[in-house]
């Protein structure tokens, strides 16, 4: 019985935990489009270890330029993984954005990268 109540205090111990952050993942990289070989970085940010998410990133190409490659990698793998959602914009134009959900803070870097045509 002792043993019972044991497992039953864990589990909504563990249930508890993951009440915390709405977001359950163990994904530590996106990518979203095709790079063509032509295509250049033109764009990079990173989310540092620590960051509070959620976090937006967004990115205009000042040169009208189109976005068409996307990638979002973990420094190290953990876990606790992030999901992204696209917030606005959209692949194949000058302008995209994205929201990266995930426990919060980051316990790892996120670095994100776009690539635009020529």
């Amino acid at each position: 019985m002792h043993t019972l109540s044991l497992l039953v205090l864990c589990a909504l111990g563990v249930a508890s935990c993951r009440a915390l952050s709405l977001v359950v993942s163990q994904e530590q990289s996106y990518f979203f489009g095709t790079k063509p070989d032509d295509h250049l970085l033109c764009y990079t940010k990173t989310l540092s270890k620590g960051t509070a998410l959620p976090a937006s990133v967004s990115y205009t190409n000042p040169d009208d330029k189109k976005i068409n490659f996307v990638t979002m990698n973990a420094d190290k793998y953990s876990v606790f993984g992030y999901t992204v959602d696209k917030t606005d914009g959209q692949l194949g134009t000058p302008a995209v954005g994205y929201r990266l959900n995930g426990p919060s803070p980051l316990t790892y870097a996120i670095t994100i990268n776009m690539y635009c045509e020529p």
